[in-house]
């Protein structure tokens, strides 16, 4: 009786466990995630990572528009500029690097613009099928300031990449710079190709990023968080 009594214990313990181990994007429809899921995906999750990054001497004349040459160097970064300039002390913040086009991040922003358990109507049904043949990286919640890299792609693109342990780094195609406003916040776009394609062999992958001299973004993300149902979503 006590080893029968043992036995229902244990596996009463063991099934608190498997449902403790669960994530909600795993075990629920994505319309019924609750807000705080919705933006947790987005935020803090497999996907999505908090970064903080140092700001140094941005110089964004409130007069004369953005100064900077083609590179990284003139006013950009790294001191210079007047006591007039928007940005020229080094400043510390918080941005998310954010994995676009993952399954899940999808769905997280389907269900942010149709509310809980809301209809999904047919151009969402598309973006979450839709096959895209690149890796998407953002960074999201950049100073507006930021938009001034638009001048400079060539420059951060060449400072970009995507680093797996003995391979050769995945380098981006496309680099852009939003805001919906001069006064936004700033996300910044990366979109690498998907035919030197990422494994769960690969182990981690690290996004690696240099927005002028003194603001460099990396972040390394664990495969195997990112995947389920024996599906890796990148």
């Amino acid at each position: 009786m006590r080893r029968k009594v043992t036995g229902i214990v244990g596996l009463w313990l063991f099934s608190c466990m498997v449902v403790m181990a669960a994530d909600f994007w795993e075990e629920e429809e994505f319309t019924s995630w609750s807000d705080k899921d919705a933006a947790k995906m987005l935020t803090d999750s497999p996907w999505a990572k908090k970064v903080n990054i140092v700001m140094g001497g941005l110089s964004e004349q409130r007069n004369t528009g953005f100064t900077g040459g083609g590179g990284f160097g003139g006013g950009l970064i790294g001191g210079g500029g007047d006591g007039n300039s928007e940005f020229n002390s080094i400043r510390r913040m918080s941005v998310n690097v954010v994995w676009m086009n993952a399954l899940p991040v999808r769905r997280a922003m389907v269900r942010q613009a149709i509310g809980e358990n809301g209809a999904i109507p047919p151009e969402a049904e598309d973006f979450l099928t839709a096959d895209d043949p690149f890796y998407t990286v953002a960074i999201v919640g950049l100073p507006p300031a930021f938009n001034a890299l638009n001048q400079m792609l060539d420059a951060v693109k060449a400072a970009t990449m995507l680093k797996r342990d003995d391979k050769a780094p995945i380098l981006p195609q496309e680099v852009g710079f939003f805001s919906d406003s001069a006064e936004s916040l700033v996300t910044a776009m990366f979109q690498f190709p998907r035919t030197d394609a990422i494994s769960l062999e690969d182990d981690d992958v690290e996004f690696v990023t240099q927005l002028g001299p003194n603001t460099e973004v990396k972040k390394k993300f664990k495969l195997k968080d990112m995947s389920f149902s024996d599906q890796l979503f990148l």
